[in-house]
């Protein structure tokens, strides 16, 4: 079923391409289209294009294509969305690392993006490897194991399996516990030290005598 859906993704947006070189942003009209592109079934051509956002539908046989620009950031946006489907897994999950400490610190401190990656960093139980793979196939969302040596962009889930999960609930999100968090502000001092200073005023942690960068 992926391998399907790609493989007309692909076609249609080659389509798209000749699409905009034939009619442009004008309107065009389905008897247009049929003279334009010849097809034994100009109705569900037109239904997937519109499905797929290529073109849309301005009145009754009357379309218009999507603009590159606007396409491209609609491409984006249903990216973006992506970003809540863990709250339809029927798995336990916690989020971790980066992730973790910017819930920990209430959103103070975050870090580990860029404007064309944004990566989510879930520790799960390595039996429920399967399990992730499958459903993020089915909800067409990027993801990749931990350390993965892969081109990795927009909303990417990264996996991180392991075999004991331990898992709070802060402010009614699954996060890893306050003590992992830490430990890993301090492995990554370099990085993370605005976030350590942070973490030991909000919890007086006592692990500093003068702060850097929290005042």
């Amino acid at each position: 079923m992926i391998i399907t859906i790609m493989v007309i993704m692909n076609k249609y947006t080659k389509m798209y391409g000749w699409l905009y070189e034939a009619f442009g942003i004008r309107e065009f009209t389905i008897d247009e289209f049929k003279a334009t592109f010849p097809s034994p079934q100009h109705a569900k051509i037109i239904f997937d294009l519109i499905r797929s956002d290529f073109i849309k539908r301005v009145a009754r046989g009357k379309y218009k294509v999507t603009p590159p620009k606007e396409f491209v950031h609609q491409i984006v946006m249903d990216s973006l969305k992506q970003e809540h489907i863990l709250m339809d897994a029927k798995r336990r999950y916690a989020y971790c690392a980066n992730d973790a400490v910017g819930i920990w610190t209430d959103g103070y401190y975050w870090t580990g993006f860029t404007r064309g990656y944004k990566p989510i960093h879930i520790k799960i139980f390595r039996k429920d490897l399967r399990f992730w793979k499958e459903f993020f196939m089915k909800k067409d969302a990027e993801f990749a194991l931990e350390n993965e040596n892969r081109t990795l962009f927009g909303i990417t889930y990264i996996l991180h399996p392991v075999r004991d999960l331990k898992i709070e609930s802060k402010d009614g999100i699954f996060v890893i516990p306050l003590k992992e968090v830490i430990d890993f502000c301090i492995a990554n001092e370099l990085s993370f030290r605005p976030a350590l200073e942070y973490l030991d005023e909000r919890y007086s942690l006592n692990l500093f005598q003068s702060y850097e960068h929290v005042h």
